[in-house]
């Protein structure tokens, strides 16, 4: 052996360590407490740098060689693998021995590995040669003890090494290839699959193996290949075949493959480097398997995210966490489906958390309102309901969803998302249902066998039946069990050959054998008797019984059928009769046969004992008796006993039999009744095990066949009758609604199935189907009305519509309640704008008066309002403007063919000049500097024949129009139409000042965007742009729009609104009905026209928007900039780049089609019909346009529903009312845009809401009501009848009058209204409304009553004299008073006695001289006025004023008209609950006008109305039980009973009584129909008689008793009766009393008649009924009477020759026998031979 050295660097290094280090080693270092040792020293070098080595510390004993323990340590080092071009490190220490020789040669040295001996050794192996060699004892420290494990040899011994690296640690890798992993990493799949590949189908995937899959094994039998497809995450693919078993590396993964003949292994230890999809190839025709077995790493994991936000910024809020799944490999957030595809994953739940638990700071003294507060509720599962069961028996699933809910501040419930509920468990989403079985087929017992010998059948019924034991539906009709089978009786069937003639039996067998009656089946039902039974005795009378049906033949099938005995019409045959044995107590003349003795005097017959009878019971001891026969004394056969000497016969003889106890016996109970009277019904009966005479014992005792105690009865079809499903949800929760349900007409067969009828085969009045339900009344609620017409009828302007306080009632009215009730509730917008088509086209038509080619003015029509200082404006003819004092203005006048130089102007009429402050320039315009009151006027520009008005008003300090000096002069001298119409709007800008006060303080709004937003109209006018398309909506557009409304010192809009803002401004802040933001919402209408989209029309050609011009706004104002230009006019007249959209103005109509196509601007009506709608958008222009569609202010997107294209159409499918609203179309391109809407409505057909309320008001001069009731008046009225409709297309409203035309001082006002002014007695009668559009017409009336009015003379006196006169002083804020026609009105202006000056009156804002409606005089020099308010217009407002103060002073007072009235009180409870006899009525009341319920002394004048009575609860009243009278005592005397019918009835609400199925009236308690009754005390009779009375009944109560004679000799020979003298015989027969004949026939009620039409039959029961105890008996007792027949002929009402029905109930056979072949059957079963 050489020494250690030599090698490579490593392994020579430690082979120096090796040779010196310390005999004395161990793995662990024990740290003994001893002090007899040195401290440890330093670790030492690794002995390798890589793979895992070994580091040791060694340290000194400080007492010699005594010290306990080890002086060195160790530990694992450089656990880090080795780069992959290092080799083996056994390798490399038997590779340093190769420049060594051994025994004289070098040989190339290879490790041994794992060797079981040594571990530790150092084996090697010559290359080549088979020498194996242990080169060193030890291997170096670090080396692998073997390979399969990391255990390491340190000084010569294998210590253990985890796989963490540790020295003695114990930790495996599991499955999954973690260092002490739990295996939850990975999961195992297993299994196999059948590899389906074929010459068509070459190849075929088996199984993919994901990257990093461990411990692969694929095996293959049979004769198919293996493949490997390997795809790497980078996305390199590979295929690999294996021919030949080896190892092979694909993608840096060893494969181990292994083949034999029919088999394939791949192993692959792993893990895998890539994605490996095994595959199969296809090499032969047999079968091949593929079976595989890997552990697949989980590559996605949940991961806990960071907190969410707070929900509070403060104030205490909370906060979670979430889960989100992240694929490992890739280090990314993938969705959560990939997470749940390992089961073994478990997403963590949330966790939650407070936070922000600091209280919010105050703002301005009021706490901020923060979206939670700490008490709010956390977020909680809501869930639905469950879902219908998937089975309806034998145990199902249902399912319910749940969705994550959170409670808003205000209590609104809103969805939000699951995370936030993941903090509780979810309840469970499944559960189980209908756990009872289902039904199941049950058979009954079997009947007899149908014959008597031989061969038959049996039949037995199975029912249906559920788990409660009831016959219902639903069983499989595969698995129901057979009903018939066949059955042997053990008999021949044989007739035994008779040996003697019928005259030589015994009488009664003759007797018998004569009354046989023979009878066929037929085709008619027929009585058939059975063979009468052995005689019930062997000696003397006896009886005999038999069994009679009632039979058809079917002669098709030739089958004989069992029909009820009612079927049958002829008279039944007796079924028992009377038999006569030989007399069992005669006595014979003793004598002795000559021929009982032979001739040797020995005995020939001889009686002997042959046996005994039957025991007389089974157990318990019964007897037997023996039997003595004549017999021959040689042959032992029988012979007739008269051969054999009586006096010599054996004597009677019994004894006991049977003794041992009886085994307990099956005892059965009477059956209940029937569950049924019709289909199947089920009987049911006690059945148990009985010790005779003893007690009950257990069932298994008994060892016979327990009996039955379940049978089928009452096996019959039942009659067509109504079924109802139960009802639905009520389409209401309250204030009336409707439930209904489905009610069918249907037949419950015997089979348990139910057949379908029609309507009209069920009798009985069919069941409603629809009900009223939530008859509460409902809350309080605010209702608003129909918008409103628009304001203008083109461009834009606005819609109202009111809103009422109202509750819906139980029945279903709206009642008006006072507001207050609705105070809580959040009111609707009142004001809206709208937008019309545009008022002119690019190229306006013009007027005939206009010649083409003559001159021509361009004006603009707009008005202007200056709100702030300007130097200069400039204006074009056409507006009108109200300006500011010291303003200049330029009035421009482009015009088209005319010289400008030759434009004249005038002002009121007269010819301007140039002067000092107004001039005209070379260009025509109209120059005005610094405007005062004198400049105030109309001035019209004139070029030629063409002429165009510019009206100019000035706006004083205090907001209101100046007058001009000239006012009062030119009012009566200038007619001219425009400068009266100037005036109409200088009079209105008076009633606006408080409105202009309020919008000056608004133009504060000049601060930041944060004021801005503090104001209330400037809200609404970013609501009111919201709703524009969204293309506007930008934060630069809305600035620009919002600077140049503010900024450019005056509002402009269309004429027609501005007309229509007046009206609403005037009235709503005049009034008072609104608040003051309510008011600025009107307001700000002024300035919504600059935030919209402009129009592409010459009337709105500013909009145009560009960025110049946008820009343009902010810098200067925008009267200064040369908008207004001519040239700017001219270019867009011309300019055609400017998208225009293309618009074909239609008739609004509604289009049936199914595809709707209209161009944009138009209204589209859907209908039932509609399927499509195509909006057009066409534009007329030159160059490319974009395209932009809206919904109701929002972008439309395209979808399965909105078909978009880049050509301008829209085409909406199917469209429903989510697709309602206004669609618009924006086309947009470099030059400019354009804009148009069309709103999309479902068509309504029309309604009138009319009201039922009667209006009487014999005192007014103004009436007005409410179509729907009745109108009183006086003669001289003017009355309005309203006529409110609603619909879609909005109704065309016309009147008219029954049996008369409209008088000619009607007139229908523009809301459809109709005014009757003046009304006489030519006008009384009924006027009707009638509403139409398209698709209907509605019609409501009311009736005009007039009556002269009637106050007399005294009563006038009377109420003048009680009434002081009295002034009312008028004040500065207004003096409110309220007067009764008649009072006296005086009003007093507060002016000094002393002054002089001279007081004016006004009424209305007029002077009091002009109103001619008005009756005065005025006192006290003018201050006090007196007015009569017996006639004339009183109500309205009074002012006065003096002429001391330049500037008016006004005092006004309102004086209110007071008016009491008559009016009805609510309706009194109705005096029945339903049938047709309910009324109710209303009280009258006295109400002023406040609506207030006065004394009725106040309305003592008025004319009283009648009291109003109305029925009510004209509904159909519940089922209940009506009881008949009692019928007469059923028995003449003793006891009896009496009957009375009872029958379901109930009450329509058209009074009728209709008698309905006793199901309805199953909620009462059925009354009772039979009592029992006593008569007079009945005589008892007896006769007695020294005989039996057992003959047959002759009458009542009498029988027959019969003598049988014999003729014999004397020596008691029998001869024949023809020997004997008949004279000399007694009566056969005599009569004798029997109570047994005290008996009568019994009649049933005739049963329906067997048809619905044409001759039928029908029947009833009839039976033989015993007297006195009321039993029934054997008919044979009454066949003394006559029977009453059962059977009858019935004719229904004649059948139609059209009508095809069925005629007999036994259709239903011939149905299931397949009869219809045979013309019989086909004509009596003509509607179920149809069917067929």
């Amino acid at each position: 052996m050489k020494s250690c050295s030599g090698g490579q660097k490593e392994v020579k290094m430690m082979k120096k360590k090796a040779c010196g280090a310390p005999t004395s080693r161990i793995t662990r270092s024990d740290e003994d407490k001893d002090g007899s040792w040195d401290a440890w020293g330093a670790w030492s070098d690794c002995s390798r740098t890589c793979g895992g080595g070994a580091s040791y510390s060694l340290r000194r004993c400080l007492n010699g060689r005594n010290c306990e323990g080890r002086n060195i340590r160790y530990k694992t080092c450089s656990s880090n693998d080795c780069p992959s071009d290092v080799g083996d490190f056994r390798a490399q220490q038997c590779s340093a021995y190769n420049d060594v020789k051994y025994q004289g040669h070098f040989y190339e040295w290879i490790p041994v590995y794992n060797d079981p001996t040594a571990p530790c050794a150092l084996k090697c192996q010559a290359l080549g040669k088979n020498l194996i060699v242990e080169l060193a004892p030890k291997v170096l420290d670090g080396t692998r003890c073997n390979t399969e494990s990391l255990d390491m040899c340190i000084s010569g011994i294998c210590q253990a090494v985890g796989c963490d690296r540790q020295l003695g640690s114990n930790a495996k890798e599991d499955n999954c290839g973690i260092c002490a992993g739990d295996g939850s990493t990975c999961r195992l799949v297993r299994g196999q699959a059948k590899a389906h590949v074929s010459p068509e189908k070459r190849e075929e995937t088996v199984i993919a193996v994901p990257h990093g899959s461990r411990s692969v094994r694929i095996t293959l039998k049979g004769p198919a290949h293996l493949v490997i497809e390997s795809k790497t995450l980078q996305g390199d693919k590979g295929e690999h075949s294996f021919e030949e078993p080896g190892t092979f590396v694909i993608e840096n993964t060893t494969v181990e493959f292994q083949k034999t003949t029919d088999r394939e292994i791949i192993k692959i230890q792993g893990p895998l480097g890539a994605d490996f999809i095994i595959k199969t190839r296809y090499s032969g025709s047999k079968d091949s398997v593929v079976q595989f077995f890997f552990y697949q790493p989980i590559s996605h994991q949940w991961r806990q995210t960071e907190f969410f936000p707070c929900t509070v910024t403060c104030g205490g809020g909370y906060q979670l966490n979430s889960a989100e799944c992240v694929d490992i490999r890739l280090k990314r957030v993938v969705p959560d489906h990939y997470c749940h595809y390992y089961p073994e994953n478990k997403k963590p739940k949330p966790k939650l958390k407070e936070c922000n638990m600091d209280p919010c700071p105050s703002s301005d003294g009021f706490k901020e309102i923060m979206p939670y507060d700490h008490f709010q509720p956390l977020p909680r599962w809501e869930h639905n309901p469950w879902t219908a069961c998937s089975v309806s028996c034998g145990g199902g699933i249902q399912r319910r969803s749940f969705v994550c809910v959170e409670e808003t501040i205000h209590g609104e419930i809103l969805q939000v998302e699951e995370w936030k509920c993941m903090y509780a468990p979810k309840p469970k989403v499944i559960q189980t249902c209908n756990l009872f079985d289902c039904p199941k087929w049950v058979a009954m017992e079997w009947s007899q066998c149908t014959v008597t010998c031989g061969r038959g059948l049996r039949y037995r019924v199975v029912l249906c039946i559920d788990h409660r034991g009831q016959h219902v539906g639903g069983c499989n009709p595969q698995l129901k069990l057979h009903i018939k089978e066949e059955c042997i009786v053990p008999i021949p069937c044989y007739k035994p050959r008779e040996k003697s003639p019928v005259e030589a039996k015994s009488p009664w067998f003759k007797q018998a054998h004569e009354m046989e009656e023979t009878r066929a089946v037929s085709e008619e039902p027929t009585f058939i008797p059975e063979p009468w039974s052995p005689c019930s005795a062997t000696c003397g009378s006896g009886i005999q019984v038999r069994d009679v049906k009632c039979r058809i033949l079917l002669s098709f099938t030739q089958t004989e059928v069992d029909l009820p005995e009612e079927e049958c019409e002829d008279v039944k045959p007796p079924t028992e009769q009377v038999c006569h044995e030989a007399p069992c107590d005669s006595n014979p003349v003793p004598y002795t046969p000559e021929f009982s003795r032979a001739e040797d005097g020995s005995v020939i017959y001889d009686w002997e004992y042959i046996g005994f009878t039957p025991c007389s019971a089974t157990c318990l001891g019964g007897t037997q008796e023996a039997i003595a026969m004549c017999l021959h004394v040689e042959t032992k056969q029988a012979v007739n006993e008269t051969l054999c000497d009586n006096s010599k016969r054996p004597p009677p003889m019994t004894h006991a039999c049977n003794m041992k106890l009886c085994p307990p016996r099956w005892q059965t109970g009477p059956w209940r009744r029937c569950s049924a009277t019709c289909g199947v019904g089920i009987q049911t009966r006690d059945v148990y095990c009985q010790q005779p005479g003893g007690s009950t014992v257990a069932a298994e005792d008994c060892k016979d066949k327990k009996p039955h105690s379940l049978q089928a009865c009452n096996q019959i079809d039942c009659p067509p009758v109504w079924h109802v499903e139960e009802w639905q949800q009520c389409s209401r929760t309250c204030g009336g609604g409707i439930q209904t349900r489905k009610v069918y007409c249907k037949q419950l067969l015997t089979d348990g199935s139910f057949l379908k009828h029609s309507d009209d085969t069920c009798r009985e009045p069919k069941l409603p189907t629809t009900k009223s339900c939530a008859k509460v009344d409902c809350p309080p609620q605010l209702v608003v009305g129909e918008w409103s017409k628009c304001s203008v009828s083109c461009g834009v302007g606005i819609q109202r519509r009111k809103i009422a306080c109202q509750n819906r009632t139980a029945k279903g009215q709206y009642v008006a309640v006072n507001e207050s009730m609705c105070s809580g509730l959040s009111p609707s917008l009142l004001v809206r704008s709208c937008q019309m088509n545009a008022c002119n086209k690019i190229k306006p038509k013009l007027p005939e008066k206009y010649s083409t080619h003559g001159p021509r003015i361009i004006g603009i029509h707009r008005v202007y309002i200056q709100t702030r200082q300007e130097k200069r404006i400039n204006f074009t003819i056409g507006s009108r403007a109200y300006l500011l004092p010291k303003t200049s203005v330029v009035i421009k006048c482009p015009v088209r063919r005319f010289q400008k130089s030759l434009i004249r102007w005038e002002k009121d009429e007269q010819h301007l000049q140039n002067s000092k402050r107004l001039g005209i320039t070379k260009s025509g315009s109209l120059k005005i500097h610094s405007l005062e009151a004198a400049d105030i006027g109309v001035y019209r520009c004139i070029a030629g024949s063409a002429h165009e008005t510019f009206v100019l008003k000035l706006i004083g300090n205090d907001n209101r129009l100046i007058e001009p000096p000239n006012l009062r002069k030119h009012a009566s001298e200038i007619t001219n139409a425009d400068h009266n119409e100037a005036n109409s709007f200088g009079a209105k800008w008076h009633k606006m000042s408080k409105m202009w006060q309020m919008w000056s303080k608004k133009n504060e709004l000049y601060l930041g965007e944060r004021q801005v937003n503090d104001q209330p109209f400037l809200r609404n006018l970013e609501a009111f742009r919201g709703n524009s398309a969204g293309v506007f909506s930008s934060r630069e557009f809305k600035n620009k729009r919002l600077e140049a409304a503010v900024l450019q010192g005056a509002y402009s809009m269309d004429t027609a609104q501005f007309e229509e803002l007046i009206r609403n401004m005037s009235q709503l802040i005049e009034t008072g009905e609104v608040s003051d933001d309510l008011a600025s919402q009107v307001i700000y209408q002024l300035i919504a026209e600059l935030s919209r989209p402009p129009q592409s029309t010459t009337e709105k050609w500013k909009g145009a928007q560009d960025e110049k011009l946008a820009s343009k706004f902010t810098g200067k104002s925008p009267n200064e900039s040369d908008r207004f230009s001519t040239k700017t006019v001219d270019k867009l007249m011309s300019d055609q780049k400017v998208p225009v959209i293309m618009r074909q103005k239609e008739i609004p109509g509604v289009s049936f089609n199914k595809t709707v196509t209209v161009q944009i601007g138009n209204t589209v009506f859907l209908t039932r019909n509609t399927q499509s709608v195509n909006l057009l958008c066409e534009t007329a222009g030159i160059s490319e346009v974009k395209y932009t569609w809206t919904k109701d202010g929002e972008t439309l997107k395209s979808s399965e529903k909105v078909i978009l294209d880049t050509i301008g159409k829209v085409q909406i499918r199917s469209p429903t009312e989510k697709e309602l609203g206004t669609y618009g179309c924006l086309v947009v391109n470099d030059f400019g845009f354009d804009m148009e809407t069309s709103l999309l409505l479902r068509a309504e057909v029309p309604v009138i809401l009319f009201s039922m309320l009667n209006v009487t008001n014999v005192e007014a001069s103004n009436l007005s009501a409410v179509v729907g009731g009745t109108i009183v008046a006086k003669i001289g009225a003017n009355i309005t009848i309203e006529c409110p409709v609603k619909g879609v297309p909005q109704p065309n409203v016309t009147w008219f009058m029954k049996k008369g035309i409209l008088q000619i001082n009607s007139f229908l006002l523009s809301n459809g209204s109709l005014f009757l002014r003046n009304v006489s007695y030519e006008d009384a009668g009924t006027y009707t409304c009638r509403a139409t559009n398209a698709l209907g017409k509605a019609e409501a009336a009311s009736v005009l009553h007039l009556r002269e009015q009637r106050l007399t003379e005294n009563n006038t006196l009377l109420l003048k004299g009680s009434r002081k006169k009295r002034v009312i002083m008028a004040s500065g804020i207004g003096t409110n008073v309220s007067v009764v026609p008649g009072d006296p009105l005086r009003v007093g202006c507060p002016v000094l006695p002393s002054s002089r000056n001279t007081v004016h009156w006004l009424f209305r804002g007029s002077p009091i001289e002009e109103v001619k409606a008005l009756e005065y005089r005025v006192l006290a020099g003018g201050r006090i006025l007196e007015v009569n308010t017996n006639s004339g217009q009183f109500v309205g407002r009074f002012q006065c004023w003096t002429s001391a103060n330049a500037k008016p002073v006004s005092v006004w007072v309102n004086v209110k008209k007071e008016d009491y009235k008559w009016e009805y009180a609510e309706w009194s409870t109705c005096s029945a609950n339903c049938g047709n006899s309910g009324t109710r009525s209303r009280k009258l009341q006295c109400m002023n006008s406040e609506e207030q319920k006065v004394n009725e002394s106040f309305c003592r004048d008025l004319q009283k109305p009648a009291i109003s009575y109305q029925s009510c609860n004209r509904d159909d009243c519940p089922a209940r039980w009506v009881p008949g009278r009692w019928s007469e005592c059923s028995a003449t005397c003793g006891s009896g009973f009496r009957y009375r019918q009872i029958s379901c009835q109930q009450v329509k609400a058209n009074g009728s009584v209709e008698t309905v199925l006793a199901g309805a009236c199953m909620h009462q308690d059925r009354p009772v129909g039979r009592k029992p009754c006593t008569g007079y005390s009945c005589t008892a009779g007896t006769t007695q008689t020294k005989e039996q009375c057992s003959g047959s009944c002759v009458g009542r109560p009498v029988a027959s008793q019969h003598h049988h004679f014999l003729c014999r000799l004397h020596n008691g020979s029998l001869m024949p009766n023809s020997s004997c003298e008949e004279r000399k015989r007694s009566a056969v027969r005599r009569n004798c009393s029997s109570e047994v004949c005290d008996v009568y026939w019994r009649t049933g009620p005739w049963r329906p008649c067997s048809v619905q039409c044409g001759s039928g039959f029908q029947s009833r029961r009839v039976h033989c009924v015993h007297r006195k105890n009321n039993k029934l008996v054997a008919d044979q007792y009454c066949g003394w009477k006559k029977r009453p027949v059962s059977w009858q002929h019935c004719n229904a009402t004649a059948c139609g020759k059209d009508e095809c029905k069925d005629t007999t109930h036994y259709c239903t056979f011939a149905k299931q026998l397949r009869l219809c072949l045979i013309d019989v059957y086909k004509q009596r079963c003509c509607l179920s031979c149809q069917e067929m």
